[in-house]
């Protein structure tokens, strides 16, 4: 009978010691889940945008130092979360929402400071930001109850005029100064292109190291409300005071959306501001233009 009654012990005591088992292998296996601390996760930084300057694919952040992760919901913005190049998870947003469904704005970019994000539809660069390649992401977001990872694609939402200068910099001049219009420095993220404000742009670059040589291809970023457009830019050399020494205006340069325009020609030669424009077809892009001045 004790015989008996110790096996009848020992099964019970066997039978409990592997639904234990049982049980610690099912919470190892779920337990991953229970580090996550919201319920939507936005990943940019696994997806590779082509830059300007060449057609190899990239990271996004080899390309803008700033990401911006905005959710609006009935018109009013209800997160805004800023990222810089070197931030832990750059490029990845973790966050906590009801569920529902948001509009979700991704922007990247460079500028020297963050334009206001409360509208959308009216992003706004101001001169004194330093205009940049900048892209963008803008569509619904359904956020439910489960954890979800959400990995969105950026479009290039600028369009760039490369200004090569052919002459050396003359002693004394500091500075090349551009105004131009005909773009806008406004992004409408909702309709995917310049918003309808107009607006002169300016960008200033300190060329007082490069003296008795030539500089590299300066950069002029737009915005565009049409496929294509012309601008008009004035391009001016200072002296360390900010006064004018010489000035050339470029007028209806062709541009077009996302694409780049190069335009090479002499500020400080000849005073004639007459251009010649010309096509020329290039494997990188679907248009590539180029012009003399």
């Amino acid at each position: 009978m004790k015989t008996k009654q110790l096996r009848n012990i020992f099964l019970a005591l066997t039978a409990l010691l592997s639904l234990y088992s049982c049980e610690k292998m099912i919470i190892d296996e779920e337990e991953p889940l229970q580090h996550s601390d919201g319920n939507v996760i936005i990943r940019t930084s696994l997806y590779n945008i082509v830059p300007f300057d060449t057609r190899a694919v990239q990271n996004i952040e080899d390309v803008c130092t700033k990401i911006c992760v905005v959710l609006y919901q009935d018109d009013t913005k209800v997160k805004d979360i800023r990222q810089k190049k070197g931030d832990t998870g750059y490029g990845e947003v973790e966050l906590t929402l009801e569920p529902g469904t948001y509009q979700l704005l991704v922007l990247a970019h460079s500028s020297s400071s963050t334009p206001a994000l409360t509208n959308p539809a009216n992003i706004h660069f101001t001169n004194d930001d330093i205009y940049s390649d900048t892209f963008y992401y803008y569509g619904d977001l359904e956020v439910t109850s489960e954890t979800a990872t959400h990995d969105v694609l950026l479009k290039r939402a600028t369009t760039l005029l490369r200004i090569t200068l052919t002459d050396q910099i003359p002693s004394g001049v500091s500075y090349i100064k551009f105004q131009y219009s005909g773009g806008t420095g406004v992004w409408n993220a909702v309709e995917g292109k310049g918003g309808d404000v107009k607006s002169q742009q300016v960008m200033t670059y300190n060329v007082a190291s490069y003296v008795n040589n030539t500089v590299p291809p300066l950069k002029l970023w737009t915005f565009l409300k049409e496929e294509t457009t012309e601008l008009q830019v004035t391009i001016q050399a200072l002296n360390s005071d900010k006064a004018i020494i010489t000035e050339k205006t470029l007028k209806d340069v062709p541009l077009k959306a996302n694409m780049v325009t190069d335009y090479s020609g002499s500020l400080f030669g000849s005073s004639s501001s007459s251009n010649t424009f010309s096509f020329t077809a290039e494997t990188d892009w679907e248009v590539y233009q180029t012009g003399t001045f």
